[in-house]
Formats: structure tokens, C-alpha cells, sequence
């Protein structure tokens, strides 16, 4: 199955609201049942395995504009933070990639998608990564919000989602 359809949707997700999964789940599971929220205050990190360290790290400096934190190259990783979305991917050597081709980036994580501030950032951000080199299908609707799909180098969908 395709993650993007003909047009180059990527199709509604199921967990989105109003979606099957999370209709049915919302019969299993209401407000009354959760304990106590965890004291969450916003995105700490995203870890992803990746085939390539530099080239990933490359990329997503280039495209979401991250800049070094941390690394430890006999470990095989490089930590990489967003200054104004406070938040940090941490890229880290998959084994596989040792040994053998890295496993498809599906079986590891479907789509991690980010927000923008609105439509005309979007479309500034989208010019100027095509202006780099980084390709893409340029902004598309989904569920009715402008959104940029792209795929790092190991085939991770990365979504920046306008309101």
C-alpha cells in the first residue's frame, strides 16, 4: 500500500479525530477512566535509527533547520535541536546497518509530523527547501490543513502541518 494516494494525499489517519480507531477506542477508553496526567510539558525527543548518522543528521538540518546539541560518534549518534520548538531527534546508528540494509522505515515509525505557524510560512519553507535541493510534492491538503510531506534519507515521512 502506497502512503500517498494518486493526487499525493497521504491518506486520514485512523487516530486522528474522527477517525474509526479512535471513535472505537473512545468507546473503550473516556476522560473518567484516564489516572492522573503524566506533568508533560511539551516534546522532549524523538530517537530514529537510521542507516547513515551524517547523512541523516545533514538532512535534517537542512529541512527542519536543526542544529548540533550532542553526539558521540563511537556510539553512533548525533542529538540535534530545534532552538524555537523545543525539541530535540536524536539520530541514532540502527544496528542493521551494520551488518545488513537498515529494516523499512514503516516498521519503525509511521510519520512524525510537526506544526507550523501557518499556511504562508509552509509555502516560504517549502521554496526554500526546493531551492536546496530536498524533493518534495509541495504543499498539499490534508483533512483540510496545508501540509509538506517529506521523506528523510532512510524513508521516515516527515509531515509539517499548518492549522
Amino acid at each position: 500500500m502506497s502512503d500517498f494516494d494518486a493526487a499525493g494525499h497521504r491518506p486520514a489517519s485512523p487516530y486522528r479525530p474522527g477517525g474509526a480507531r479512535l471513535t472505537r477506542l473512545s468507546r473503550v477508553c473516556s476522560d473518567n477512566d484516564a489516572g492522573r496526567g503524566a506533568p508533560i510539558t511539551g516534546l522532549a525527543h524523538v530517537q530514529l535509527l537510521v542507516s547513515d548518522v551524517g547523512a541523516s543528521a545533514k538532512w535534517y538540518s537542512a529541512v527542519l533547520g536543526l542544529v548540533p546539541f550532542a553526539d558521540d560518534p563511537d556510539i553512533g549518534y548525533v542529538a540535534l535541536r530545534h532552538k524555537a520548538g523545543k525539541f530535540v531527534v536524536v539520530l541514532t546508528q540502527a544496528p542493521a546497518a551494520r551488518d545488513k540494509p537498515a529494516e523499512a522505515a514503516h516498521d519503525r515509525l509511521d510519520h512524525l509530523a510537526l506544526a507550523v505557524p501557518d499556511r504562508a510560512q509552509l509555502a516560504e519553507w517549502a521554496e526554500h527547501i526546493t531551492e536546496i535541493g530536498i524533493p518534495h510534492a509541495g504543499v498539499v491538503l490534508e483533512d483540510g490543513h496545508p501540509s509538506l510531506q517529506l521523506r528523510d534519507p532512510d524513508g521516515v515521512a516527515i509531515e509539517l502541518v499548518a492549522p
